[in-house]
Formats: C-alpha cells, sequence, structure tokens
C-alpha cells in the first residue's frame, strides 16, 4: 500500500458519499440542496482533520482563504444537517478498502477492550455523568468500545455507550456479532470481559478466544471452585456444565456443574428450565509474569499455542492500551467543538478513523535497519500531522514518505511504568492554544 492509495480511500469515498447524501442527511429535500461556503464533503474532511484549537481556529485552517472563512454559527448549522449514519458509514467503508491481512501463525489477534472519553457536561443529560467521591459533583463521559487488530495497529469495529449505561460485555457481544473478517480470529480480552454467557457465545461463534481471569485469591472468584495444581505454571483442561438447577449443582460433583442464577444473562438456557446443561471444555493456563501470575482461559490447540506462546499472545494485547493513548492525546480526542452529544459523537468517529488512516500511512513505509541500540520505528505522534496534511493536500504521497522517515522514535521493548492515575476532566472549549 502507497500513501497515494491512503487518500485516495478517503476522498473516493467522501466523494461517493456526496453522490448519495441524502442518505446521510437528516432532511434530503432540503440539507444541501443550496449552494454554500462549505459543502457536504467538506463538512466530513473538516471534521476528519481537526486538531485541539479553538473552532475559529480550525475554520482558518481549514479555509485558509479569507473571503471564505465560515462562521462558527453557519460551520454547525452544516454539521446539524449530517445524520447518525455518515460517519459510522465513511468508518465502515475505510475498513473495507483496507481489509487486514497479517496473521500470527494463521490467526487475526483482535484485542477487545473499551476507554472512557470524558466530554464537556451538557444540563439534560444524566446517561453520560458520572458521580464524583464529591457529593454533588460529577463529570459526563462515552464509553468507547472497541475492536482492534493488534498485528495491523487499526480499529476494526467501535461501539459507543453513555457511560451510565456501561455494559462492556454486552458491547462485546455486539461487536462480535458484526464482525465479518474472513479467516480465523483470536480474540483477547482482560478479566472484566468474563462471563459464561459471553464464553458461550465465543464457543459457538467457531472463533478462539483468549481471556484474562481472576486469581484464585481474589473475591468470588470463578476458579476457586475447581481443584488446580500448586505449582507456578500448568495448562489443564477445564470440563463442566452450566445448569440452572441448584440441586443438580450442589448434590453432584461441585467441579463438574456450575449454576446459573435465574437472572444472570444466559442465552442459551431459559431460566425456567431445570434440565437443560450447556457443556464447557477449555484450557485454564497459568503463566508466571514480573511481579505474579495470570490465569488465560482458552479454546486454542495445545500442539501450536504453549505457555510461553499465550503469554506472548496477551502481553500483545497492551497494544490496544496505547492505541488509546495515541487516541486520546495525538489524535485529541480529549478536545470536543461542541457540547452536542451527536456532535461529539461525529468528532469521536472522525478521531478513530484519523487513527486508523495514520496507522495504514504508517505502515506504508518500510523502517531500515540502523546500527544503533535501538531499533527505529515510524513517531506516531508525528505521523498524524503528516496524515492530516496529506488528507488537505497540502503535501503529495512523496513528501509524505520522507516525513515519516524523518521522524523516527527508539523501539524500546520490555519497559514497564507504574500506571499513574489521573484526576478525570475534560478540555474546556475555551483557552484552547
Amino acid at each position: 500500500m502507497k500513501a497515494s492509495y491512503v487518500k485516495k480511500i478517503v476522498l473516493e469515498t467522501i466523494s461517493s458519499m456526496n453522490d448519495q447524501q441524502s442518505s446521510f442527511v437528516r432532511h434530503p429535500s432540503v440539507d444541501f440542496t443550496r449552494k454554500r461556503k462549505c459543502s457536504f464533503s467538506d463538512i466530513l474532511l473538516c471534521l476528519l482533520t481537526m486538531e485541539n484549537g479553538s473552532l475559529n481556529r480550525e475554520l482558518r485552517r481549514f479555509f485558509p482563504q479569507s473571503d471564505t472563512v465560515l462562521s462558527k454559527s453557519a460551520f454547525c448549522q452544516q454539521r446539524a444537517k449530517l445524520n447518525d449514519d455518515a460517519f459510522p458509514f465513511l468508518f465502515d467503508m475505510v475498513n473495507q478498502a483496507t481489509l487486514p491481512t497479517k496473521k500470527f501463525k494463521g490467526y487475526h489477534l483482535v484485542a477487545v477492550d473499551g476507554s472512557d472519553v470524558n466530554i464537556p457536561p451538557s444540563p439534560g443529560s444524566p446517561d453520560t455523568r458520572v458521580p464524583s467521591n464529591t457529593n454533588g459533583v460529577g463529570y459526563h463521559q462515552m464509553h468507547l468500545n472497541a475492536l482492534y487488530d493488534l498485528l495491523e495497529e487499526r480499529y476494526i469495529n467501535v461501539l459507543l455507550q453513555p457511560r451510565a449505561r456501561l455494559n462492556e460485555r454486552a458491547a462485546f457481544l455486539s461487536l462480535l456479532e458484526d464482525y465479518s473478517v474472513s479467516g480465523k480470529t483470536i480474540f483477547i480480552a482482560d478479566r472484566g470481559y468474563f462471563s459464561l454467557n459471553l464464553l458461550a457465545h465465543l464457543i459457538l461463534s467457531g472463533h478462539c478466544f483468549l481471556l484474562r481471569l481472576n486469581s484464585v485469591d481474589a473475591q468470588n472468584s470463578f476458579l476457586r471452585r475447581f481443584s488446580l495444581p500448586d505449582s507456578d505454571e500448568f495448562d489443564v483442561c477445564l470440563e463442566f456444565d452450566a445448569t440452572r438447577s441448584r440441586k443438580k449443582c450442589y448434590l453432584n460433583h461441585p467441579d463438574k456443574f456450575v449454576w446459573l442464577h435465574s437472572k444472570r444473562p444466559f442465552d442459551f438456557i431459559d431460566p425456567s428450565d431445570k434440565e437443560k446443561l450447556f457443556h464447557f471444555r477449555v484450557r485454564l493456563v497459568k503463566v508466571a509474569i514480573p511481579g505474579g501470575f495470570e490465569y488465560l482461559l482458552t479454546n486454542l490447540p495445545e500442539r501450536s499455542f504453549d505457555i510461553p506462546t499465550l503469554r506472548q499472545l496477551y502481553q500483545m494485547r497492551w497494544g490496544i492500551e496505547t492505541s488509546f493513548r495515541y487516541l486520546k492525546y495525538n489524535i485529541c480526542l480529549t478536545s470536543f467543538h461542541s457540547i452536542r452529544r451527536d456532535f461529539i459523537i461525529q468528532e469521536i468517529y472522525a478521531r478513530v478513523i484519523l487513527y486508523n488512516l495514520t496507522m495504514l500511512l504508517k505502515h506504508t513505509v518500510s523502517v531500515p535497519v540502523g546500527a544503533g541500540k535501538y531499533q527505529r520505528k515510524v513517531s506516531v505522534s508525528d505521523a498524524v500531522h503528516t496524515c492530516r496534511e496529506l488528507l488537505l493536500g497540502r503535501i503529495n504521497a512523496s513528501m509524505a514518505r520522507r516525513f515519516l522517515l524523518r521522524y523516527l522514535t527508539d523501539i524500546r521493548p520490555d519497559r514497564t511504568f507504574p500506571r499513574k492515575i489521573r484526576s478525570q476532566h475534560y478540555k474546556s472549549l475555551n483557552y484552547r492554544t
């Protein structure tokens, strides 16, 4: 793939959307029917390339000619004409034009995780409000659920939820149902995603999975019911049946039956059905890591995926955490240009699309192997600016390639840092740089 192709994908998709813009506006008979300074295509491209400046500064950057600069009011009126399908459609079309091809032992590696996105407060939106430790004080958030290809470094699909209605397991099931990438896939998820209902869906979907579980020492740990080896590392088979019958669970072998409470969601056994069983057969692997141990549940074949390989796979999951950091602080997901919830959703999708385009652009170049202490890679923070300038036509593909190879950063493997707990806040619409 070349840099020119990355730009071509976006511009051709926006052009095709412009040709059928009645599908992406709220009032097809009225919206974008008159000639304006800011067209349908301009709105999409402007939102896609926005940074963290004030709205006036963003408009001056996008419309450099002084006689065409829009007022903030005119811009907001134009973007209000877009319906809720415009940016999700653009996201899907870009992904379909650049299907993932990289594999690990014949499998796509897809991490599942979510991240809270701080947004400006707005009256009358209790579903995004999160109470803080101070009485009467709170903040507002959206939760971004994502499927992330670890080898391609791109988002495959995303789902937004208001923070007060957060349900990551339900979001994962929805994303799993919409997953359409052909080929074998390994879904890798942290311990907050494990549930028997989700596990059953993954097994019946035919996909492979690698799920982290709470330690046996944790309160209400699922693993406490099993007799596990007393060793630093082990690889055992867990075989049990899920049932709605409490009597069957406790009178028979407790480690062979798992009781499902009537209020616990499980889509394959009705709450009133005391006879039906759902059989599980999975691998439980305990792996040693610096400072402790992790318990991993998987259905991957033991011959091809031994304990060191599973440890490597789970360590690769951290790529989605790194992507959230780039998304928030390099792609400017912490800075919005409105308090309207539909406008905020537009900008979240625009940032995710720009991140995907940046990583596509990054992978168009091959960094030469150096003779120094560390190997080098393309700097993502600088690649973001290169991607914006390429989309806006301020540089061509050959210049983009030179910029990508000019700004490199060292690869320092196995670096660890303590996680910093920061107070939740959003970047105010005023006082932007």
